[in-house]
This record gives structure tokens, C-alpha cells and sequence, in this order.
């Protein structure tokens, strides 16, 4: 089902908005338990969900808007994550028929593996650039809670993200 625009506009900018409230929840109760090499990335969670949920020719659109606006926590460039999101959506766009969240414990695999593959583009994206796989290492041990604690959440991420795009059972938004 094609999706307008006018559709797009309002749901994309609560969940904007829901991104920054947990961006700074994120940065500022971590530190505050001594975690400050860590930072729960919702932006990817967000992205995950519009792959599996949203089909709409803006979805590489979407996926920019929202790391722009999570580039603003972060000192990590909005163009890997990009990149990597795009890439992503695009096999989850040629797995959809493949993928159902009939469980909650199917949804923190489906989410835990694409998770796993954003790592890898992200990763070879840095490896590309830096030339060092030390960083990269070192990076996989902070992404490793990380990403469990997303995927733990994603079941109940997901369903509340559900309300605010009013999507229906098969991914795509209602009329």
C-alpha cells in the first residue's frame, strides 16, 4: 500500500520526537549508574521497526530524518548510519514475507540478528575508513548489552510504535 505524504508527516515526527525524549533519558540516567561508555541506540530500533512495518517509497527519507535527528547526541556521523539503515530495509524488503512477529521471542531474534547485521555494515563502513580493526573490536563489546537490551524492548517498543504510525496486522498503515 503506497502512503502519502500527508500520512507520513505526523507519525514521523512523534516518533522524532519520542527519539529525542530517549535519546536524553539515555544519556543523562546511564551516566548517572556509572555506564557512561554506553548509550542505548532507540535509533536503530526505529529504523528496524520501519523496515518491517512500513512500506512507502519515502522509507530511505525517513530513515535520514531520524538519524539526523539522533546525530544530535551523538558524535558518531548520521551518513554510516544512514547507509547501514538503507542497506538494512532492503533486505528486510525482500525478506518481509519471511518475517513475522507472532511472538514476542520471535520479535528479540528477528531484532537481535538485524541488529547483529547493522553492526556488520557499520563496522566495514568504519573499517573503511579508519583502517584499524582495533576500534572495531572494542566497539563490539559495548554493542553486545546494547543491542540485548533493544532486543528485550523491541516486543514492547514495537507495539507502542504501532499506535503512533496506526499500523495493522500485515505492516502497513491503515487508511
Amino acid at each position: 500500500m503506497r502512503v502519502n505524504t500527508v500520512e507520513i508527516l505526523p507519525s514521523l515526527f512523534i516518533t522524532i520526537l519520542i527519539l529525542f525524549l530517549l535519546e536524553v533519558l539515555s544519556t543523562s540516567v546511564l551516566p548517572l549508574f556509572g555506564l557512561v561508555n554506553y548509550m542505548i541506540p532507540f535509533n536503530v530500533l526505529i529504523i528496524l521497526f520501519l523496515g518491517f512495518k512500513i512500506e512507502s517509497p519515502y522509507l530511505a527519507i525517513m530513515i535520514l530524518c531520524v538519524q539526523y535527528a539522533h546525530s544530535i547526541f551523538t558524535i558518531e556521523g548520521w551518513e554510516m548510519g544512514t547507509i547501514a539503515g538503507v542497506l538494512i530495509c532492503i533486505v528486510i524488503s525482500y525478506l518481509r514475507d519471511l518475517l513475522h512477529f507472532s511472538s514476542n521471542l520471535l520479535t528479540i531474534v528477528t531484532t537481535q540478528l538485524f541488529q547483529f547485521l547493522w553492526f556488520l555494515v557499520t563496522s566495514s563502513l568504519l573499517y573503511l575508513k579508519l583502517g584499524d580493526f582495533g576500534y572495531i573490536i572494542q566497539k563490539f563489546w559495548r554493542f553486545l548489552p546494547e543491542s540485548i537490551v533493544l532486543s528485550l524492548l523491541a516486543p514492547f517498543f514495537f507495539s507502542f510504535l504501532d499506535k503512533v504510525w496506526r499500523v495493522r496486522g500485515e505492516g502497513l498503515m491503515a487508511e
